[in-house]
């Protein structure tokens, strides 16, 4: 359940983050009351429909949908990758770090050792043509978004755990899709069928701000990352644990794996 992987979030930013860092938590109206109780000192809770479009809305009993009064109903990925990019348009801190409730970390972790000449990281691997599904045809339609040349084959990945981004690129990035659609950007994002809000970010800040995007390229993956749908037992974890290197600070084992939660904290030791 998203209840436990996040409580498991919590307790590892307790455990391996410092300097306390502000953790906000965007979570729908009738799920509040299910995480409300977990959030601690540090945590801000944000309410979904406080900070999307009212024409974006559910309906009870339909759970896999939101309803859109602008385009067809928008599939719940879909939604949460609005959710993402309205953010930082309701926070003030000039850094945003992305964390999703199905990672969390095994190492300590201070984000300021990451900056560079005041610039933070923007992940950029390279040599990923052909390795992602999805990747090209993603970054197509981000780039017409972005009013940018389509290229045929990517190279290219911006998509990962912990992703960094700054509150003025963030906002920049959904003022240039407006400017190109000539409409709201939540409107010409809810109708897509495949998108990805860190591709969107990612090229907008390399390809567009570039040397003033104040981010440096980072090519390296410093989570361990379980994407199957497969679920782990626990000599399967215990294979998983041991690929980690000495530059992963965390650990996501997707929540669409159904690995037991109880599994991960016996491997993990939490």
């Amino acid at each position: 359940m998203d209840v436990e992987r996040c409580r498991l979030l919590i307790e590892s930013t307790e455990r391996w983050v410092t300097p306390p860092l502000r953790h906000y938590f965007v979570i729908a109206n009738r799920d509040v009351p299910l995480f409300k109780p977990m959030l601690n000192s540090r945590a801000t809770l944000i309410v979904v429909e406080d900070i999307i479009p009212k024409w974006l809305f559910r309906i009870p009993g339909l759970r896999r949908f939101w309803f859109s009064l602008r385009t067809r109903p928008v599939k719940n990925w879909l939604l949460q990758q609005i959710v993402k990019l309205s953010a930082p348009a309701v926070i003030a801190e000039d850094v945003l770090l992305y964390a999703d409730s199905d990672m969390f970390f095994i190492a300590p972790f201070d984000p300021h050792s990451f900056e560079r000449d005041n610039k933070v990281p923007l992940l950029l691997e390279t040599g990923q043509r052909g390795v992602i599904p999805s990747n090209d045809e993603w970054q197509a339609v981000c780039s017409r978004l972005l009013g940018l040349p389509v290229q045929g084959e990517c190279d290219t990945n911006y998509v990962g755990q912990l992703i960094w981004w700054r509150r003025q690129n963030a906002l920049a990035t959904v003022r240039r899709v407006e400017d190109v659609a000539g409409k709201p950007w939540q409107q010409a994002i809810a109708a897509l069928n495949g998108f990805s809000e860190y591709i969107l970010y990612g090229l907008h800040s390399h390809k567009i701000l570039a040397e003033h995007s104040g981010h440096w390229s980072d090519g390296i993956v410093r989570t361990l990352c379980y994407w199957r749908t497969t679920p782990l037992n626990l000599q399967a974890l215990e294979a998983f644990k041991a690929q980690r290197a000495s530059h992963h600070h965390s650990v996501m084992v997707s929540a669409k794996s159904q690995t037991p939660i109880a599994n991960i904290r016996k491997v993990f030791s939490y």
